[in-house]
């Protein structure tokens, strides 16, 4: 469950600072691009490409999401000792 957490930050911290790098304050404007691509969002990406910055990709909190649901069901089945 916390490797899922630090990636939900890290996932976080990288769609943060590459739409901010396009956009300025408007970020939330690309609030839709955090968990899917849309077109405006593969625009944007094909554009960021000319930044330092990686392209955003949703794959990092879907990552996040999955390991999240994994260390929740390994804790819920895990045997626990009395």
């Amino acid at each position: 469950m916390a490797l899922g957490g630090v990636m939900f930050i890290a996932a976080t911290a990288w769609w943060y600072v590459f739409f901010e790098s396009m956009l300025g304050d408007d970020v939330k404007a690309a609030s839709a691009c955090f968990y899917r691509t849309t077109e405006s969002c593969a625009l944007g990406n094909l554009v960021g490409m000319l930044s330092e910055i990686p392209a955003y990709s949703p794959w990092a909190f879907w990552a996040a999401v999955g390991m999240t649901a994994a260390g929740i069901v390994i804790y819920a089945v895990a045997p626990r000792g009395n």
